[in-house]
Order: structure tokens, then C-alpha cells, then sequence
């Protein structure tokens, strides 16, 4: 039974996603892998959100009014869209759109390199439901808070403002908790295993942007090349750091968010369709409220966006691109303001960290010292092998061998986001207040594990652009 409902909770989340897409991109044409992954990660999203508006409201977050809300505005959509869809003759070409997952044209290299993905996917989420919740942050940050919402029904409890209580970063972002409280809702009852089904389907998710992106701008075999060697990534299917699909970590999470939005805003700088940049901005949106690093990550992003505008402001398109810089900041501060709200009156604790605290000229002079061990640090774990195979090493022979050819395009924005990332986590560990090494030692892999789908992109685009080059296509 318990298995019954959990399926009915993530059916739940797939179609509060797919009815959000359709409010907000109506008669935009998907992949249906693209659909399941953009609907996944909308779902989960209004739900932990409109979560934190019942907090606001004084509305208790419990079964009976989660179904009061979401019935009515899921079955008057699909009514809506029944009426359309009967009423409308579906082109040909809107079949197609909406095929099965599997063409019937695959060639035996394609099969295989399908067979690994779905392996790796059978493998994270065997392990993911295989055993609970077993790394600290897992239980200390993320589930304990699902299930003091699962107890309490609301945030305004001393769980959260009594200075006495357990310590477990009460101001951290409440995405992952409030979609786990989700599930333990339907399911009646806490339940460690069956909650962790969400960090595999995160991942599903990844992979399947991933893969539908690279669609866009290469064959079907070269796209499914490049997924694989993201899905397969060791790091992400076995790492002994805590970070790996199956720990329970919201650094997966944050990688789907952060990922889809820095790829679709590539998508825009390429095609300049409305379309992707809202989705850019919406997940991006949606990294800050997964994870702190999501609000550093996305000040990269503004960043290297103003870059872009500055030297792309053709005459005529100048008031555009300050329209679209300024949706891209507004949209996803819109989507974090309600939980700002809630954490600024929130008492500090001491234990808390407090980065924006610590970044000062005295703090950065005074720990340069650190230095060497930081970035010596991330050498050893680019190269180590047995967490990213030897991705990196093939990222920076890509990177540098072609690097001339990066100049030429717009995949210079995109590197330049995934530098000045790597200096961002410098940065945290130059300005940390704790013992960096052994802060290095339980958090770099977790770091790198966020932004390692942006430098599969950037590989991707820059093998395929030196191919280009050197076979006169381009």
C-alpha cells in the first residue's frame, strides 16, 4: 500500500509540473523527455512553494488542505486542455513530437549506450531506496526538517526559533524538505527509504535536459554519447563524499537547477527565444532555493549575462536585452522572496555560517595563506579517477586544444560561468571560518558535483565545434 501511494505522490508532482509548464509555455513543441524533466522540477517546486505561502497564510500544511488546493486548479486544467486538445486537429508533425521515448532506428552503438544509462539509473535508484537516510546532512538538514513539517504542519514552531533547540541550519533553503514532507503525506507517515525516490527521479531529470538540450544542436548519437558519460560520472552514482544520487544530499538538486538554467540561457544567447530564457530564470530561481550556493551560482550567472548584453547590444535591440536582464534578476528574486521573508525573522545562530559575514579585505589578506592547499586540493580531485573517470582531463584537453574556436562563439559565456563558479568556492574556502582542510575533505566533491554537468556541455559543444573546424563544416 505504502508503495501504491508513494507512485501517486510523484504522479502528483509530474502533473502539477506538466499543468505549470502548460499555464506557462502553452504552445511551446517538447521532447516528452524534456516535458517529464521541465515537469519534475516545476512540480516540485510550486509545491515546496506554495508550502511556504500556507506558512504565511497560517494555513496548516497538512493532507486534506494540499488536496484543497492543488485538486481544483489540476482539474480544471485538464479540462481545459481535453476541450483544446478535442477541438483541435493534431498535425502530423504533432505526433511525431509525441512519440515513444525509443526511435525504431537506433543502431547497435545507440542501444548500448541507452543500456548504460538505464543502468546507471536502475543502479542510484536501487542504492537510493536500498537503505535510509545515512549521511549527516541528509538527516540533520534536509529530513529532520521534512519531518518536523510532517509533525507541526507549519514553520512558526521552536523547532525553527528556539535558540535552545538542536542546531541544524534553521535558515537553509527549504525546497528538498518541504518535497520530502510532501511525500511522507501521502505516504501517512515518515519513511526514510521511500522519500529518497526523489533524488534519483532529480536525476532522471538531469539527465534527460541533458540530453534533450544537446538535441537541439547535435545528431541523436553524439547527444547520447555525451548523457551517458554524464550519467555514468562515478561521482555521481557511488561517491564515498556524501554527494552521490543516492546520499540523500540536495547537491544533485541543485545541479539539475543550476544546470538547466545556465543551458537554456546558452539556448537564448544562441536562439534568443523568449522561452528559454524564462525557463533560465525560473531554475534559476529555483537553485537559490535549494541550496545557499545557488545565490552565489546565480550572482555568476547576472554576472556573465550583463557581459554578454554589453557586447551583444546591437542598434535596435539595446532596450531587448536590458528588458531581458532585468526578467532574468527579477524572476528568480519573485520566486525566493516568500522564504526570505520567513528566515529574516529567524534568530542567528552562532553556529551558523555566515559567508557575506566573513568576505572582507582583512579576512581574504589575512587566509591568502590557504591558498596553496585550496587550489592544490582541486587538482587532486579533478584528476582523481575513481569520482570523474577522466572527464576533466578530457575537458581541459578539449577546452585548451580548441580554445581559439571558443573565442569565435557564444560557449565563451558558458566557460566563463563555469570559471568564475570554481573561484566562487575558492573564494568560500578562503573566507570560511572552520579548518578548510577538513572542510575540503567532506565538501569538494560535493561542489564540484554542481556544476559538472555545465563542463559535460561545454565539452560537448567545444569537441563538436573543433570537429567542425577541422572537416571544413564550419
Amino acid at each position: 500500500m505504502l508503495t501504491v501511494k508513494l507512485v501517486l505522490s510523484i504522479l502528483a508532482i509530474y502533473l502539477i509540473g506538466f499543468a505549470t509548464l502548460k499555464y506557462v509555455l502553452p504552445d511551446v513543441r517538447r521532447h516528452v523527455l524534456e516535458k517529464l524533466a521541465l515537469s519534475f522540477g516545476l512540480g516540485t517546486s510550486v509545491i515546496s512553494l506554495v508550502m511556504v505561502l500556507m506558512f504565511h497564510a497560517g494555513i496548516e500544511v497538512d493532507r486534506t488542505n494540499l488536496f484543497l488546493f492543488f485538486a481544483p486548479v489540476l482539474i480544471g486544467f485538464f479540462c481545459a486542455e481535453s476541450k483544446l486538445r478535442f477541438r483541435r486537429n493534431m498535425s502530423q508533425a504533432d505526433i511525431h513530437s509525441s512519440t515513444p521515448f525509443l526511435p525504431k532506428d537506433l543502431n547497435p552503438l545507440e542501444i548500448f549506450i541507452i543500456v548504460v544509462i538505464v543502468a546507471s539509473v536502475g543502479l542510484v535508484s536501487f542504492q537510493a531506496l536500498f537503505k535510509p537516510m545515512f549521511t549527516y546532512d541528509a538527516m540533520s538538514i534536509w529530513a529532520l526538517k521534512a519531518k518536523i513539517f510532517f509533525k507541526e504542519q507549519t514553520i512558526f514552531t521552536d523547532d525553527f526559533y528556539n535558540s535552545d533547540r538542536l542546531h541544524y541550519h534553521p535558515k537553509y533553503p527549504l525546497l528538498i524538505p518541504l518535497v520530502e514532507n510532501w511525500i511522507y503525506h501521502y505516504l501517512g507517515c515518515v519513511n526514510d527509504k521511500l522519500v529518497k525516490i526523489i533524488f534519483p527521479l532529480f536525476y532522471i531529470s538531469l539527465i534527460s535536459m541533458f540530453y534533450t538540450t544537446q538535441r537541439r544542436f547535435f545528431s541523436r548519437q553524439y547527444s547520447l554519447v555525451f548523457t551517458a558519460l554524464l550519467a555514468t560520472i562515478p561521482a555521481f552514482v557511488r561517491s564515498d563524499k556524501g554527494g552521490a544520487v543516492f546520499s540523500g544530499n540536495a547537491d544533485i538538486p541543485l545541479a539539475f537547477f543550476y544546470t538547466t538554467g545556465v543551458i537554456y540561457l546558452f539556448c537564448w544567447m544562441k536562439e534568443r527565444k523568449r522561452e528559454d530564457l524564462l525557463i533560465s530564470a525560473v531554475f534559476s530561481g529555483l537553485a537559490i532555493f535549494t541550496k545557499n550556493e545557488g545565490l552565489g551560482l546565480f550572482a555568476v550567472t547576472v554576472f556573465c549575462l550583463s557581459i554578454f548584453i554589453f557586447f551583444n547590444s546591437k542598434k535596435g535591440i539595446v532596450r531587448q536585452n536590458i528588458t531581458s536582464l532585468s526578467a532574468y534578476i527579477i524572476i528568480p528574486m519573485l520566486i525566493i522572496l516568500p522564504w526570505l521573508i520567513l528566515s529574516m525573522g529567524m534568530p542567528t545562530f552562532i553556529e551558523e555560517e555566515n559567508y557575506p559575514g566573513h568576505l572582507t579585505l582583512g579576512t581574504i589578506i589575512g587566509n591568502v595563506s590557504r591558498m596553496p592547499v585550496i587550489l592544490s586540493s582541486f587538482c587532486l580531485e579533478l584528476m582523481d579517477i575513481r569520482r570523474w573517470n577522466i572527464f576533466w582531463v578530457l575537458f581541459g584537453v578539449a577546452v585548451i586544444g580548441g580554445f581559439k574556436y571558443i573565442l569565435k562563439s557564444a560557449i565563451k559565456y558558458i566557460l566563463l560561468i563555469l570559471i568564475l563558479d570554481f573561484c566562487l568556492f575558492v573564494l568560500v574556502y578562503t573566507i570560511t571560518p572552520w579548518d578548510v582542510k577538513e572542510l575540503i575533505s567532506c565538501s569538494m566533491t560535493r561542489l564540484v558535483i554542481q556544476i559538472t554537468p555545465i563542463a559535460v556541455f561545454i565539452a560537448s559543444l567545444q569537441i563538436d565545434m573543433v570537429l567542425d573546424y577541422r572537416n571544413g563544416r564550419s
